[in-house]
């Protein structure tokens, strides 16, 4: 196997400067064409928070002509540094782009004997789970509810265009290059089964079989089983491989700078791809969700104390360097947001906003039993399963010399979002932390064989073992599951038809207070040529044709009551007024 030389700093910073020009003439391509007004009118999007709303712009004049000439000023210093380069060194970006493509070879070269190695049965096995997952896939696919999140990213984001994609943020539904991938599908097609969708499975069908077969590589096939199946089958694990929001995308790109990152622990000078990865892929990451920063600071933290505690310098250096030009190409991305939408918006999202010592240390106990239940599908399994890593993971470290990359990095990226949560005093959602679900699965990957060896049970009946362990986790979670989806079905079905009556007695202007209402009569009216005009904030100089309140509503406003309004239509979660008749 050949070795190449040490991975020069200058290409490395080179990708950087190749990463600022792709995003700055990307964003140029959106913004440059665009007039301010086409820019203003984001301030006339209707979206959904508590009632209909309108964003505030930061935008001015001043600032399109800033955010331009910023993009601008990015492209030309990021073309002219790479240029600078190539005259320094001749040849410097030819020979790395060799260097690049033939370290893709062997990575190719080694996936493809990973594979090959595999015996029949064990091939038949491989192909099966993920044959039955993908089975399960689409059924929640075809079968599960369009979520409020899923609607609203299509509506407030997908189907306003690009210059909303990339700048529009009232809300922090908009994650951002997950919603670019779904944008050319809505020119096509307004399903978000087909445009929220479709994207996420097939990114999770390629993303999923990559990964077992990095994982056989890494961890022997029996704990890549055992990882793979017991993820891709948790509640949180199924629903987001096909919901339409982006945390999937995120995931696959964690793992993929996360094999990166193994690759650094162990031979960090010599890694082009490993380098190019794990900045690009971060870069990506943080592009998708802001929370990428979670792991990110895991594996960074990682490899600085590995880099450190060998006095690899020149690698703490590459780390560096690496770590500032994620911050650089990520900021240039997000500046369109920062330049419409304001630095608040983007740095407020209320669902991970710090709490005072008093409400915070209260709840974080129950706040991590609900984490569990998530997580895991169950709150005791969730909680018995993370007190098991915890105390098997020193063995492991002594048992196995050769796992302790994966046990380092991957026991990080379950303990310091934990650590970061009680810093910043923040209850984050078990959806931020979906990726603590896979990894734990895949500490208990490597764990599960090492224990049944020192049991003596033989390879086969582990495997076996693993199998029936995957499938009756498999059914437990789909019949705990099938309750929820059962009202969640029907709940969408009657709004469905509750929108469908208002449409047939003519409604021209409604008032909603049924916020699940609200939202999704919103998006049924946006796909509509002349839909009726909806409110959520009462105008005494308006009349209204309907009136739509959440059934057993508390106080209802007066004027929406009898003898105004009379009841007209009915189901388990609405009542629809009508106005009485004046005599």
């Amino acid at each position: 196997m050949r070795v190449f030389a040490p991975v020069p700093v200058r290409a490395l910073l080179a990708f950087g400067l190749l990463c600022l020009l792709a995003g700055s003439v990307w964003l140029l391509l959106i913004f440059g064409p665009a007039a301010y007004a086409r820019v203003q009118a984001l301030g006339h999007v209707t979206y959904h928070e508590g009632s209909y709303r309108h964003l505030r712009l930061t935008l001015t004049p001043a600032r399109y002509l800033a955010l331009r000439g910023g993009l601008l000023a990015a492209a030309l210093l990021s073309g002219s540094g790479l240029w600078l380069l190539s005259r320094q060194r001749p040849g410097l970006l030819r020979r790395e782009g060799q260097h690049l493509r033939q370290e893709f070879g062997r990575f190719g070269s080694s996936m493809r004997s990973t594979w090959q190695q595999l015996g029949r049965g064990q091939q038949l096995v491989f192909g099966g789970l993920l044959l039955a997952l993908l089975l399960v896939r689409l059924w929640y696919l075809v079968y599960y509810p369009i979520s409020t999140d899923e609607a609203a990213s299509f509506d407030y984001f997908i189907h306003e265009g690009p210059v909303a994609i990339s700048s529009f943020y009232p809300i922090p539904n908009n994650h951002l290059l997950f919603n670019f991938m779904c944008w050319p599908l809505s020119c096509l097609s307004t399903d978000l089964h087909v445009v929220m969708r479709l994207p996420t499975l097939l990114l999770a069908t390629v993303g999923s079989a990559g990964c077992y077969l990095l994982l056989t590589r890494q961890l022997g096939f029996r704990g890549a089983t055992l990882g793979t199946g017991l993820f891709s089958f948790t509640p949180l694990g199924l629903y987001y491989a096909v919901a339409g929001r982006g945390y999937f995308l995120q995931l696959v790109l964690l793992l993929a700078v996360f094999f990166a990152a193994l690759t650094l622990w162990r031979q960090p000078l010599r890694q082009r791809l490993a380098w190019v990865v794990f900045v690009g892929g971060s870069i990506l990451g943080l592009y998708t969700i802001p929370t990428f920063v979670y792991p990110l600071a895991a594996l960074g933290l990682g490899l600085l104390l590995r880099f450190g505690g060998q006095r690899q310098w020149p690698a703490v250096g590459r780390l560096v360097l690496a770590g500032t030009l994620i911050v650089a190409a990520t900021g240039l991305l997000y500046a369109p947001v920062i330049a419409v939408s304001g630095l608040p918006r983007l740095l407020g999202n209320r669902y991970v906003e710090p709490l005072s010592a008093a409400v915070f240390w209260p709840r974080f106990a129950g706040h991590l039993r609900v984490l569990a239940d998530m997580l895991a599908g169950n709150g005791r399994l969730g909680l018995l399963g993370g007190a098991g890593l915890v105390a098997v993971w020193p063995l492991l470290w002594w048992q196995l010399p050769r796992q302790r990359a994966v046990l380092a990095l991957a026991g990080l990226l379950l303990a310091v979002p934990l650590l970061l949560m009680a810093l910043q005093q923040v209850l984050t959602p078990a959806r931020v932390l979906l990726f603590m679900a896979c990894f734990g699965s895949i500490l208990a990957g490597l764990a599960a064989p090492v224990l049944l060896g020192w049991l003596r049970v033989p390879a086969r009946a582990q495997l076996a073992l693993f199998l029936l362990l995957i499938g009756g986790y498999e059914v437990y979670q789909f019949r705990r599951q099938l309750t929820p989806w059962r009202a969640e079905h029907r709940q969408e079905q009657l709004m469905e038809a509750s929108y469908r009556w208002l449409t047939r007695h003519g409604a021209r202007q409604v008032f909603l207070a049924s916020p699940q209402h609200e939202l999704f009569m919103h998006h049924y009216a946006l796909l509509e040529s002349r839909p009726p005009a909806l409110a959520t904030r009462a105008d005494p100089r308006q009349t209204y044709d309907f009136v739509v309140l959440e059934r057993d509503a508390k106080n209802p406003p007066a004027w929406t009551q009898p003898p105004f309004y009379t009841p007209a239509y009915q189901d388990r979660y609405v009542v629809i007024y009508s106005r009485a008749t004046q005599p």
